[in-house]
């Protein structure tokens, strides 16, 4: 009686409808109309220098990113574990870590230490290209330094130069992060087994070759090398990742419409 009061449901997909229908709801009042945030992904694609962003990093011609993204505590061990092997295979290989919460910066950069790196804060790096060059001075050995970005607001245009991503919250259990956010800019990318949060979205990109799923260090190291050493793989995987989320745009155009139909009767 209480889910029927509502009008209408605008669901994600048909086992939402499903699962409504079970609770009782009437199928008169259930539309499919799809995950908005395949369209949220749009607003968030503008406006990007990707040259910018490489030369803030110091980032020379052959180097290659491996960005972690919205990482949570547990995960970045397991990273740099990983990269600290992948470093020996691929010396033109570099990592930035983006904590979820970039208050944790000073407990990454010990970690990064331990590991026998040095750390680089992004909101200690320069913001522009500031000489004739155009490149910016590297005060640091590139091989030896791991970055930590402990700003707000930048991680897409991070995840625009990277070669390789992995999306954090999924190693631990933390329901993981969104996807999308690197698919829209073709990048292979990886997460863990726990994303509870993202279900239907992961189900999907694993089911059509666009995201692949570590369990632990070992399959994070083993995964990013079989990437590495196969760039028509890494390349046709960002492209099937982003041609999924292509392909499911539309749901804030449908919900809008069905909206619509309510505008103006009380």
């Amino acid at each position: 009686p209480v889910l029927n009061k509502i009008n209408l449901f605008c669901v994600q997909g048909a086992r939402d409808a499903q699962r409504l229908s079970v609770l009782g709801v009437c199928p008169d009042k259930l539309r499919i109309t799809g995950n908005m945030k395949y369209d949220l992904i749009n607003s968030l694609n503008s406006n990007i220098d990707d040259t910018d962003y490489r030369l803030r990093l110091g980032l020379v011609r052959g180097e290659q990113l491996f960005v972690a993204g919205s990482t949570h505590p547990g995960e970045e061990e397991m990273i740099l574990n990983a990269y600290s092997r992948l470093v020996g295979e691929f010396p033109q290989l570099r990592l930035l870590i983006a904590p979820r919460h970039p208050r944790r910066a000073s407990e990454i950069e010990a970690l990064i230490c331990r590991f026998g790196f040095a750390a680089s804060r992004i909101s200690k790096l320069g913001s522009s290209v500031n000489n004739e060059s155009g490149v910016i001075p590297r005060a640091y050995d590139s091989a030896q330094t791991v970055f930590i970005l402990d700003t707000i607001g930048e991680l897409m245009p991070f995840y625009a130069i990277a070669n390789v991503v992995f999306v954090g919250g999924s190693l631990v259990k933390r329901g993981g992060h969104n996807i999308l956010e690197p698919a829209i800019f073709e990048k292979a990318t990886l997460f863990g087994p726990h994303m509870f949060n993202f279900r239907e979205i992961s189900r999907l990109f694993l089911s059509q070759g666009a995201s692949r799923m570590v369990r632990n260090k070992e399959e994070l190291f083993n995964q990013i090398k079989l990437l590495l050493k196969n760039h028509s793989e890494l390349v046709a995987m960002g492209k099937r990742a982003k041609h999924i989320v292509l392909e499911n745009q539309g749901a804030t155009r449908k919900n809008v419409q069905n909206l619509s139909l309510f505008i103006g009767h009380g």
